[in-house]
């Protein structure tokens, strides 16, 4: 996408070129400053380059060198990385250039550019929970924390904990929101089932979930969950079925996990839990299986690969 420079006190951001690779390798080539990222540092300034020809070949992408004014280095990127479900931003830094405000000078030139030329309606950042000082710069921007959502880096087997920080349009701008518009939260499968107090001490003993409530007596609705904190943890409602109702489940609930899918797997065989597919890499980039439980309803369970 074209675009012209950005200028800040202290900053040029000037759209990025492949002739950056040499100097951008300083950051993209160096351990600590790729420590967050989801791929490995760069061996070459062919590597750098051949990435950077990825980026600006995105559609929708919009990418800035940053530059010093006073002595014109490349201290960095910053960018919109286009074809992503909400608009999202990137950047890295040179070492050598952390703890000075740049990161927050330059991510404002670009927002600044993304909400009153792009017709951004809103901003997402996806940071590493233990990236204290990405974090530090999304929130001196006015970002807040949305949620959080597993990441597997490429080169590594266990997930990463992304913090997702938003910054909508109008918070940028210190307007009120327009419309009223209801805000979705989440959502939570209700599922009918025979007997609510055996489907629940099914997913309590079988499926490692808690009990969190259980309506009646005897129960005609109940609530199970599996995860560590509120706000983030799989949730199902299990609610009594009429007597005369025929149990014909219409799909499968997707339950997403991390990196540990197969030590799952196998506690869920010596349970005895009853498997419909086993652990597989499907060609979409998901390890899965599925089990059943005893009112048929059937449960998929996947991981990024």
């Amino acid at each position: 996408m074209m675009h012209g420079p950005l200028t800040t006190e202290r900053l040029t951001l000037r759209p990025l070129t492949l002739a950056d690779a040499e100097a951008l390798h300083q950051a993209y080539g160096d351990l600590e400053a790729m420590r967050f990222m989801p791929t490995l540092p760069h061996q070459s300034v062919a590597e750098t380059r051949q990435h950077l020809k990825r980026e600006l070949s995105v559609p929708g992408a919009v990418h800035w060198t940053i530059c010093r004014r006073d002595d014109n280095a490349v201290i960095g990127q910053v960018n919109y990385l286009g074809q992503t479900l909400l608009p999202g931003m990137g950047y890295i830094l040179q070492r050598a250039a952390w703890g000075q405000g740049y990161a927050t000078e330059a991510c404002r030139a670009a927002l600044e550019y993304g909400f009153a030329n792009l017709g951004l309606d809103r901003v997402e950042l996806w940071i590493n929970e233990e990236n204290f000082a990405s974090q530090r710069v999304a929130q001196k921007l006015g970002f807040r924390l949305k949620g959080t959502l597993p990441l597997r880096y490429q080169h590594e087997s266990n997930h990463h904990i992304m913090q997702v920080y938003g910054l909508w349009a109008h918070e940028w701008q210190s307007n009120a929101p327009s419309g009223t518009e209801t805000t979705f939260f989440s959502a939570q499968p209700v599922l009918l089932v025979r007997d609510v107090a055996a489907s629940a001490a099914y997913f309590h003993e079988r499926l490692g979930f808690r009990i969190d409530f259980l309506y009646g007596d005897p129960p005609t609705h109940g609530g199970v969950s599996r995860g560590d904190w509120t706000g983030r943890m799989v949730t199902l409602q299990l609610s009594q079925a009429p007597t005369e109702a025929e149990l014909q489940p219409a799909g499968y609930l997707y339950i997403m996990v991390d990196a540990t899918i197969d030590a799952l797997f196998a506690q869920y065989q010596r349970a005895g839990v009853e498997i419909i597919a086993e652990p597989k890499t499907q060609p979409w980039g998901m390890r899965e299986f599925t089990i059943r439980e005893p009112n048929g309803h059937q449960l998929r369970f996947g991981t990024h690969v």
